[in-house]
C-alpha cells in the first residue's frame, strides 16, 4: 500500500513585468540543493541551482520558461519562493567599513551589525521616464526587451570588452522602425544587426544604456547605525546573491 501523499499549498504571484505566475513552496529535495549551492560558495552554481529550483517549484503550474524570464522577474520570484518555503524573515549581516583611530593606528571599524529583512515587503522599484522604445532620430527608433536569465547566466564577468557589450545590446534589440515599417530582428540576418548596431552613434548608446540603468530593480535599503563608532550609512542590497540564504 502506498503512502499517503501530503497536500502541498500553491501561490499566485504577479511579477514586475506583469507575468502572473503560480508556483508551490520548495521540497526537502529543492532544500537539499539550497543548501549544497550556499556551501559551495560558487556564484555560477547558486545561479544554476536557482533555476532549477524555480522550474521544479513553477513549471508544473505556470506555462514560463525561466531561462526566458527577465532577470528582475527571476529575482522576484525567488525571494517569493524563498519566503513560502523557508520563512519570510531573512537575517542579513553587515560589518563597518568606516575607518576608524585606534591607539594611533587608522583601522576599519569591523564591527558586525545583523539585521532582519521581510523578504514579502521587498517591492519593484520602477524608475521614472523608464521607455523600451529608443528615439534614434525623428522617423527612427529601436524597441529593446529586458536581458532575460539566461542572458544573465552567460555573463560570466562584471567588467565586459567592448566587443561583449555590443553583443549584448544586440541581443536586447527587439525591433527597429522608422514611418512605414517596423522591422524584427528576428527577421534579418546577424550580419544586418551587427552592421546597425556599429552605426549607432555615442548619443544613441547612451539613450539605450538609460533603459537598462531605469529597468525595474529588486532591492532592499538597510539603515546601518554602527552600535561602535555610530557610522551611518544607507545599504543597498541587491541581487540574488544577497538574498541566498
Amino acid at each position: 500500500m502506498a503512502l499517503p501523499k501530503l497536500p502541498i499549498p500553491t501561490y499566485t504571484v504577479k511579477c514586475p513585468s506583469g507575468n502572473v505566475v503560480t508556483f508551490r513552496p520548495f521540497l526537502v529535495k529543492e532544500e537539499k540543493l539550497l543548501m549544497i549551492a550556499m556551501q559551495s560558495g560558487d556564484h555560477d552554481t547558486m545561479v544554476n541551482t536557482t533555476q532549477v529550483i524555480l522550474e521544479n517549484c513553477v513549471t508544473p503550474y505556470t506555462d514560463i520558461k525561466i531561462d526566458k524570464m527577465p532577470l528582475f522577474d527571476v529575482e522576484f520570484l525567488f525571494l517569493q519562493l524563498r519566503a513560502r518555503s523557508i520563512g519570510e524573515v531573512v537575517k542579513l549581516k553587515y560589518a563597518c567599513n568606516q575607518k576608524v583611530e585606534a591607539n594611533g593606528e587608522t583601522k576599519v571599524c569591523g564591527t558586525s551589525s545583523e539585521y532582519e529583512v521581510n523578504l514579502l515587503e521587498i517591492k519593484p522599484t520602477f524608475d521614472k521616464g523608464h521607455d523600451k522604445k529608443v528615439i534614434l532620430t525623428p522617423t527612427m527608433g529601436l524597441t529593446l526587451q529586458y536581458p532575460t536569465f539566461k542572458s544573465f547566466q552567460n555573463l560570466k564577468k562584471e567588467a565586459l570588452t567592448t566587443e561583449e557589450s555590443f553583443t549584448f545590446i544586440s541581443g536586447c534589440i527587439e525591433s527597429v522602425w522608422d514611418e512605414d515599417t517596423v522591422y524584427t530582428l528576428k527577421t534579418v540576418t546577424k550580419a544586418e544587426v551587427e552592421e546597425f548596431v556599429n552605426s549607432l552613434s555615442h548619443k544613441h548608446i547612451e539613450a539605450i544604456d538609460t533603459f537598462f540603468t531605469t529597468m525595474p530593480k529588486i532591492e532592499h535599503t538597510l539603515k546601518f547605525a554602527c552600535p561602535k563608532c555610530g557610522h551611518k550609512e544607507d545599504i543597498v542590497v541587491r541581487g540574488l546573491d544577497s538574498f541566498f540564504v
